[in-house]
């Protein structure tokens, strides 16, 4: 029985590592890892974007267990034109002058209870209140997933943003809060080789095909075709290619499937890794930038998930910077306001910079436009009835954390 895993991300390794018969994965990328993956520069290491385990799932813990990790606390910043102001927002209001802290209280206080949430604005104004959405998450919003937050649903939420607590609240009005607000408590994180080595153990024990690019699928003859005109046959096939991708390659797909995967949004993600030549000493692992004049959504400090990450007396940096879809970046123009936002923000001198490094990752997340999923699940339903696992964010095309990714996957080995 011949098992063909499309994707050597997270997810696919995880279908692969429980999937039975001859198995083979194949990745259109030069090496396996996907946006678990990591890359080395000048002894630099970066990942892309920010990744850290935190995860609580046994099988899951099995996986990253295998790789010696350190754990610190999720300790991050948000940075509001000038302000630092520990993560969450909501409970370290005590940076703001008494009127906006007075407003904001008084904004939660009278927030709007009894509407009816059809939107992820609508969940805003219920949980925060008008002014706390409005001054933070509106603007975050839109730098982070490319569009407003009367645009999106509220089926991505879960227990990613903090269901405040007025006493909290007024606590760290005052002063800053010592206690542990994040989703988790601790994160792990590799010590050596970046978050790719939680990987290792599943890429040395699988065969694995990189340089690989599927560009048909005949779900009838059961053949997957590559650029480069080679073909595998298959008995069971399992994908973590964007569905967007699938409803072009597949064939046979009908017009009201295609339809509904022309209107899928995603975002893509411009990286700017900086290496610095001095020591950057932070009480924060990573930033989120709130200022609207500055095109970078979060930044992650590589340095401080691991020493190993940077060679002795240097640190380094990566900048986020969100698009959505299909939307080219301009890697001289990302580099430069890079460079000018880390003078602005206090973080580096121009001739600090050892180097620079832009890398543009064609999809980031998801984007929970409302009426998203009914067009998510009318291009699964098709796939999988065509008997197509479909596994991992973009597979699936859900909000999913790399455990979660992993569990797609060997849950949907699992399922024969």
């Amino acid at each position: 029985m011949n098992t063909v895993v499309l994707g050597a991300g997270i997810a696919g390794l995880g279908y692969a590592s429980k999937a039975r018969g001859n198995v083979k994965v194949f990745e259109k990328n030069a090496v396996p890892g996907g946006l678990c993956g990591s890359f080395i520069i000048d002894g630099f290491t970066f990942d892309y974007g920010i990744h850290q385990s935190f995860t609580a799932i046994p099988e899951a813990r099995k996986l990253f267990d295998n790789t010696d990790y350190r754990c610190y606390s999720p300790h991050a910043v948000n940075l509001y034109y000038g302000n630092d102001i520990p993560n969450p927002v909501i409970y370290n209001l005590y940076k703001f002058p008494e009127e906006v802290r007075t407003r904001l209280i008084t904004s939660f206080k009278n927030r709007a209870k009894d509407i009816v949430v059809n939107t992820y604005a609508d969940w805003l104004r219920t949980t925060y209140g008008d002014e706390i959405k409005s001054m933070f998450y509106d603007v975050y919003t839109r730098k982070y997933w490319t569009v407003t937050s009367d645009e999106m649903s509220v089926s991505w939420i879960g227990k990613r943003l903090t269901e405040p607590v007025l006493e909290k609240i007024v606590r760290g009005a005052d002063k800053k809060s010592d206690e542990d607000n994040y989703y988790a408590s601790e994160m792990r994180y590799p010590k050596q080789g970046g978050f790719t080595s939680f990987l290792t153990s599943l890429t040395e024990s699988l065969n694995i095909v990189c340089g690989k690019e599927a560009v048909s699928i005949d779900p009838d003859t059961r053949l997957v075709t590559f650029t480069d005109g080679s073909i595998v046959t298959y008995d069971n096939l399992a994908s973590s290619i964007p569905l967007p991708v699938m409803a072009e390659i597949v064939r046979g797909v009908p017009e009201n499937v295609k339809l509904a995967a022309s209107r899928l949004k995603w975002t893509n993600l411009s990286i700017v890794s900086v290496a610095l030549n001095k020591q950057y000493v932070s009480d924060y692992i990573w930033d989120y930038v709130y200022d609207e004049d500055i095109i970078v959504s979060r930044i992650n400090k590589p340095g401080m998930h691991s020493s190993h990450n940077t060679p002795p007396g240097k640190s380094s940096f990566q900048f986020e910077i969100y698009r959505q879809g299909k939307e080219k970046a301009n890697a001289t123009e990302d580099v430069d306001s890079v460079i000018c936002a880390a003078e602005r923000l206090g973080i580096a001198e121009k001739e600090e910079i050892l180097f620079t490094d832009h890398q543009q990752i064609p999809y980031a997340n998801i984007i929970y436009y409302n009426g998203m999923e009914e067009d998510r699940d009318i291009v699964r339903r098709y796939l999988e009835s065509r008997g197509i696992k479909l596994i991992g964010r973009f597979g699936r095309w859900e909000y999913l954390w790399s455990d979660q990714s992993y569990m797609s996957g060997v849950r949907a080995a699992g399922e024969g």
